[in-house]
This record gives C-alpha cells, structure tokens and sequence, in this order.
C-alpha cells in the first residue's frame, strides 16, 4: 500500500504546516471525539506518527472528572512518537499499534 493511500484510509487531510519543520506536511485525523493522529512527512522521505487522546472530556462523558476538572488541558500522549518511511505498511502498522494499546487500557483492572 502506499502512503498516499494508507493516509486516506485513516482519513488523514493536509493541514497547513506551523513551523514544525522545513517543508514538512501536516496530516491529521480524528478517528474519535477524543482521538487525534497526527503525521508529518518530511522531504527527506521520513515521517513522524503521533496521537493525542482527550481524556479530561472524554472523562466528563462518564461522570469522572481529572484534578480540577480542567478538561481543556488533560491529554494523554505517547511518551515517544513514532518516526519511519512514507510508507503505508509503515503508517498501518503505528496506527494499529496506536489502537492496540489504547484498546488494552483498564482503568478496572490496572496491574493486569
């Protein structure tokens, strides 16, 4: 698959680019209310996968709230963003891994 086609499968769109690299392109996606994935491809054939998810509204929709409830600043992000080839084998696989770990979060049951 290539990444043009792996970007519109995830139903990335190009945003302008602020300053975060020379010539690089912003994608992003929501697959979510809460769920962002953002990609910036570079002109040296590399890229740069990344999420955020809303925890704080999407918290709010449950009846939890975070500290002081100031859902305007409660994300959570990877702790490392991923970086690989344009390459839509590439892109998949962050995504799915992306997935697999949010869809592994247990709030019930922490230690397993």
């Amino acid at each position: 698959m290539e990444f043009g086609e792996a970007l519109e499968r995830f139903g990335f769109q190009l945003r302008e680019e602020r300053g975060f690299g020379k010539g690089a392109q912003l994608y992003v996606a929501q697959p979510t209310a809460y769920l962002t994935y953002t990609v910036h491809a570079y002109p040296d054939g590399t890229a740069i996968f990344s999420w955020e998810f809303a925890l704080g509204e999407y918290l709010l929709t449950k009846g939890i709230q975070v500290g002081s409830d100031e859902t305007l600043n409660q994300f959570a992000y990877p702790r490392e963003e991923l970086r690989g080839p344009q390459d839509g084998t590439w892109l998949t696989s962050a995504v799915e891994r992306t997935e697999g770990l949010l869809a592994d979060l247990r709030f019930d049951r922490p230690g397993d």
